[in-house]
């Protein structure tokens, strides 16, 4: 869809598993409990990407699973699917995709109804944020390294970087091993100058034992240059399961 068309409906395109209550799974807010949107459509192709179905059209899921929302729907759907009984809690809502920033517009209609809750959105880093998500969000931006098998012209975007490091945004970079932090420092801390203290190394794997094992071959790298290494809270606790 047209993003002239996507105004025009007011409407959010959404993946197969719409709005989910869980764990943050990755990140510097981990374990906090947060109702996640999950909408479709994406600018990139990552070899090892785990939503493939939001953005890869040869797939039946990519096909029949999306829907589109109203803004008004959009917001009931999240405020409904909030289940923390304890009202000492804020509100914590997770924005992912696919690319979310594909449909700021939308979102932006969408965050004015919930001004009561605290907002993640992640991103790859490739499409600049506008002034009324980066006043109000955390930004959970994971730049893509040659590993994902993209063009480093589709996936290094400097004037997007610099935008995200000047609000609160921390750099999540998935890797496989040692060489990849290399990259990372050579493409992206060093040339945007990135605060190391909102770096986080996160090791790429599908399941709990993979992200181990690729953990355990940076582990005394990340060590060495003082970057925070998370693993991924949701895969040892429910393995690669959807909605969770």
């Amino acid at each position: 869809m047209k993003k002239s068309e996507m105004e025009k409906n007011d409407r959010l395109i959404i993946s197969g598993d719409g709005a989910f209550y869980s764990l943050q799974g990755e990140g510097v807010n981990m374990g906090l409990p947060a109702v996640f949107l999950r909408l479709h459509l994406c600018n990139l192709k990552c070899v090892w990407c785990d939503t493939w179905y939001t953005w890869n059209r040869k797939t039946d899921e990519f096909r029949s699973e999306s829907k589109k929302w109203t803004i008004e729907e959009t917001v009931r759907k999240i405020k409904q699917t909030w289940k923390c009984q304890n009202k000492l809690v804020k509100k914590r809502l997770v924005i992912t995709g696919g690319e979310p920033l594909l449909q700021q517009d939308g979102l932006v209609k969408v965050l004015k109804k919930l001004p009561e809750w605290n907002v993640e959105i992640e991103t790859n880093g490739t499409i600049k944020p506008e002034k009324e998500l980066t006043s109000r969000c955390q930004f959970n931006c994971s730049p893509k390294t040659n590993n994902s098998l993209n063009r480093k012209s589709a996936r290094v975007k400097p004037k997007v970087i610099n935008a995200l490091k000047s609000v609160d945004t921390f750099f999540k970079f998935v890797v496989v091993e040692a060489k990849d932090i290399e990259e990372i420092e050579r493409d992206y801390i060093k040339p945007f100058m990135l605060d190391p203290n909102r770096v986080i190394i996160m090791p790429q794997g599908v399941t709990k034992e993979e992200v181990r094992i690729n953990a355990l071959k940076m582990v005394d790298f990340v060590k060495s240059r003082g970057y925070r290494i998370l693993l991924r809270l949701h895969l040892d606790l429910w393995g690669a399961e959807r909605g969770v």
